[in-house]
């Protein structure tokens, strides 16, 4: 998978004529990308690039290597991204819920997924993109914003929830009778250079599943 993902990452190299802007410029050059941050949890994943570990993200970010255009901007170090990514176990409750069975291998439940169809899975993944930077901080000060996705002219909404002393972030998608996803991993492995990622324990849903 690593290698799969380093022969897609762009490498971009710049001149700066005054040094402050090159320091600057340096700090973004020496950020991860959101690709490098996908890969940042591959040490444990079997050759085809998965593991037994529900909470990580092997099954999305084998989902976008289907897509050599989601790479790419993955890996563009001057794009401005959000990507709201579910975690494994997040796959396969999705899996139980459209086919009643629990699968067991993550193998399994990215076939399932993948099953479905490369049109649907790639709308799912756009459904997760956000074409601007959005820190953890920043979706904590935007509750009932309807925010854009890649996927046309579908929005996600952001409700700003409390429990004690606790505030965290609900997204409200367009199923309408499902749970929503909540964000459980905000800044997943810190800012990028080309934006932000957030780790969410269910899948969106682009469209009202029955």
């Amino acid at each position: 998978m690593r290698k799969k993902f380093i022969a897609a990452l762009t490498v971009v190299a710049s001149m700066a004529f005054m040094a402050p802007a090159a320091a600057q410029e340096t700090a973004v050059d020496e950020m991860p990308t959101l690709a490098e941050i996908l890969l940042s949890d591959s040490a444990k994943d079997d050759e085809n690039g998965f593991d037994a570990r529900s909470w990580d993200y092997d099954i999305v970010t084998q989902a976008v290597l289907l897509f050599p255009d989601l790479v790419a901007a993955a890996s563009n170090p001057d794009a401005e991204l959000t990507a709201f990514l579910p975690r494994d176990g997040a796959f396969r409750r999705l899996v139980y819920e459209i086919s009643g069975q629990w699968v067991r291998s993550e193998a399994d439940v990215f076939a399932a997924v993948a099953g479905l169809g490369v049109d649907t899975v790639k709308d799912v993944l756009l459904y997760h993109l956000v074409p601007a930077k959005i820190s953890y901080r920043d979706a904590l000060g935007a509750n009932g914003a309807e925010i854009p996705t890649l996927l046309g002219e579908e929005t996600i909404t952001v409700k700003v929830k409390n429990f004690w002393f606790w505030k965290f972030v609900k997204l409200v998608d367009n199923d309408t009778n499902d749970r929503n996803p909540i964000v459980v991993r905000p800044n997943l492995g810190g800012e990028a250079s080309n934006g932000y990622a957030h780790g969410i324990n269910r899948v969106l849903r682009p469209i009202d599943l029955p």
